[in-house]
């Protein structure tokens, strides 16, 4: 039995977790051990703010045999010097997958010293999977998709969930927008063809990119009287060309333009409506795995906005 230490597994109102089992991979919280007798403090938001920078070391995972290879990472290798490096496995796949059903980048406590590693422990995803036995249904419906051929030659092996976790770690809101975008557009012609996407099946039409993913996800809800004035376009040509805020592009509709970047009265503002990118674009990217998450969003109001978005093109 072969043990590796892992760092960041953390679920909602769960410092512990119940051992769950996935593809052959045992995940165990850390033992509690040397909390016992530990003095009770108060937890503040200031310490809040730090454990979400911090990496833990706060679980392991056991398993046996000769380990799969990678999907996501299908061909790499990681290790130093030609001798010493080693092909990516399976297990890689598990905490990638992890790390896009939680806020949490979950890492192999190995791997601290490498460039790669994440800055911080806390990405700009939500929680879908609030607790370990959700987290475990998801992620055997996940690492089925990831093992269908078909799948993979649609997506070319998950390369979109390297790129939402990878763009989910990028600290300026503004700029993760932005790459937030780019993977709609990676989207777009992998649904198109869904036997390969080819150059052919691209559009440099960001209308048509955010309308045809929007209307294949939610076909009943959109509305297709506000497919020319999407708000996401407005800020994608506005930070893109003129890199600040708020919107003054001549194309944009009028209540557009007399959005400020925080909340003010009963109108949302530019920095909600960013947020909600960052919701809806992890939603997409979960749905193309078979994970329908909206639910789980609910206390950001996620699914009423997602409606009001649909109908109305605001949220």
């Amino acid at each position: 039995m072969i043990r590796r230490k892992l760092v960041n597994l953390t679920f909602v109102g769960d410092k512990y977790f119940n051992p769950f089992e996935v593809n052959g991979y045992t995940f165990y919280s850390q033992n509690p051990q040397h909390q016992q007798g530990a003095r009770i403090r108060v937890y503040t938001s200031t310490q809040a703010l730090r454990d979400n920078r911090r990496h833990k070391q706060n679980a392991y995972v056991e398993y046996a045999g000769a380990p799969e290879a990678s999907i996501l990472f299908r061909g790499g290798r990681v290790g130093v010097g030609y001798h010493n490096d080693r092909e990516r496995k399976i297990l890689e796949d598990l905490l990638v997958l992890g790390s896009v059903l939680t806020p949490q980048n979950w890492q192999l406590f190995s791997r601290r010293d490498f460039p790669q590693y994440p800055v911080i422990s806390r990405n700009h995803l939500e929680y879908i999977s609030k607790d370990a036995k959700k987290c475990k249904q998801y992620l055997d419906v996940a690492i089925t998709k990831l093992k269908d051929a078909s799948w993979q030659k649609q997506f070319e092996n998950g390369f979109h969930l390297l790129m939402l976790l990878n763009h989910a770690n990028i600290l300026n809101s503004e700029s993760r927008f932005l790459s937030m975008v780019v993977i709609w557009e990676w989207l777009y012609p992998h649904l198109k063809n869904p036997n390969g996407a080819t150059p052919n099946d691209e559009s440099n039409n960001l209308l048509e990119v955010f309308s045809f993913i929007l209307k294949q996800f939610w076909p009943a809800q959109f509305n297709n009287s506000f497919r020319k004035s999407n708000i996401f376009h407005m800020l994608r040509n506005q930070l893109a060309h003129s890199g600040k805020l708020p919107i003054n592009r001549t194309k944009a509709e009028p209540w557009m333009t007399k959005i400020l970047w925080d909340y003010k009265d009963t109108t949302k503002g530019i920095s909600d409506y960013l947020e909600f990118f960052d919701h809806l674009t992890q939603i997409v990217v979960l749905k193309t795995i078979g994970i329908d998450g909206e639910d789980s969003l609910k206390v950001f109001n996620f699914p009423e906005q997602l409606n009001s978005f649909l109908t109305m093109g605001r949220i």
